[in-house]
């Protein structure tokens, strides 16, 4: 039986095939991106911005609307869509989600404003250096919308909502059989099995708690939206044009980012760049957001992917929450993805009720991604030493 979980809102795996492209007139390539499942909404796919934001947060924070129809969030002829106020997008380096497809999107309050990090010209804003260059920062009364699919029937649509300047919360919303609706759940953890039409998955929905335990505030809270993961071609009105273009003539930035874009991140799935591009571009989107030098748990290493190799702090590093049962392991041995602690602790089960096993990430995941097993392992197999 296969399973299915996860929390972010960054990404998820993307189907085969799926292909960003050029970068248009942002100047970079940004490789081979997962695609989007199904029709993610009509917001982002127009050439003039909502003029009315029906999806909003809720009046109180522990009173979210019992149906998702009844958010504004979802277009109300057709609830399986995105709300035109709702902007879709796609992200280049997709969270692994237990291999669920998703469509997401993004509701900025009325007058709203995204903020770019720009290292260079205000470096207070990036106190753990230029790798959070390029960092979106979306305002208060943004809703974020991503829905979860197997062969194309919804799961679970998330919302995570910025409530006030403090406070993030995500609500989560389980379909019915007959896809016409979704209902909020209660705040905790639950699994079902999920009937496809031609394959039984089970699936996870977080409670919130787990929901802030990747979306931490160090990480930015929202996983996906930053340069890097943004700076792709998508469809758009007639022609494919760069989604950050998009967004720019949506009047979407306080300040737009500059082109040329920065780099995009490269699809762990495609075969564009080398294969520390695409590893390292895995684990800046599935690991750094919590490994950093600024988070109160995973501090000792840093998986962004701006930062290089040789300041990670994870080759020939020994591990200091456990081995994994393999007492010679390091964080990274060169060659030896067997003696690696990153292939192990993705290999490992999902943590029981005691906190065993080890496996990361910590908690919304519960199927171990091979193909990024693989592609990790082909990377450290490469490695002939430590960078000096």
């Amino acid at each position: 039986m296969a399973q299915a979980g996860g929390c972010g809102s960054g990404g998820g795996q993307p189907p085969d095939g799926g292909t960003a492209g050029m970068a248009g007139s942002g100047g970079n390539t940004a490789g081979s991106g997962g695609s989007s499942a199904g029709n993610g909404g009509s917001g982002g796919t127009g050439g003039s911005a909502p003029v009315v934001q029906t999806c909003v947060p809720p009046a109180a924070i522990d009173q979210p609307a019992a149906k998702l129809s009844q958010t504004g969030c979802m277009d109300p002829t057709d609830p399986k869509k995105m709300a035109a106020a709702v902007i879709a997008y796609d992200v280049n380096s997709p969270l692994w989600s237990d291999g669920a497809d998703k469509q997401r999107g993004l509701a900025l309050p009325t007058g709203g404003k995204i903020h770019v990090k720009n290292c260079t010209a205000t470096p207070a804003e990036c106190t753990q250096g230029k790798a959070d260059d390029g960092k979106w920062v979306l305002p208060v009364g943004t809703v974020m919308v991503k829905s979860f699919l197997f062969d194309g029937k919804l799961v679970e649509t998330r919302l995570f909502v910025h409530f006030d300047a403090a406070t993030w919360v995500g609500y989560s919303y389980k379909w019915n059989e007959e896809q016409t609706d979704a209902t909020v759940t209660a705040d905790e953890r639950v699994e079902l099995p999920f009937n496809t039409g031609s394959r039984t998955v089970t699936w996870h929905i977080p409670s919130r708690m787990d929901c802030m335990a990747c979306h931490t505030e160090t990480g930015g809270s929202t996983l996906g939206p930053e340069t890097a993961q943004m700076n792709r071609v998508v469809a758009g009105t007639n022609q494919m044009t760069n989604q950050i273009d998009r967004f720019k003539s949506l009047g979407l930035f306080d300040t737009a980012p500059a082109t040329p874009y920065k780099a995009a991140l490269i699809s762990p799935t495609g075969t564009a760049g080398t294969v520390e591009d695409r590893a390292r571009s895995y684990l800046h989107a599935n690991c750094g957001f919590c490994h950093r030098p600024d988070d109160p748990n995973f501090s000792s290493i840093d998986l962004r992917r701006d930062v290089a190799f040789k300041d990670t702090n994870t080759c020939n590093t020994v591990p200091e929450k456990g081995n994994q049962g393999v007492p010679t392991s390091l964080i990274i041995t060169p060659g030896q993805p067997d003696q690696s602690l990153v292939v192990l602790r993705m290999m490992a089960l999902p943590e029981d009720i005691n906190g065993k096993h080890g496996r990361m990430p910590k908690i919304a995941s519960y199927v171990v991604d091979t193909a990024a097993v693989t592609l990790i392992s082909d990377w450290i197999r490469s490695l002939t030493g430590c960078p000096q």
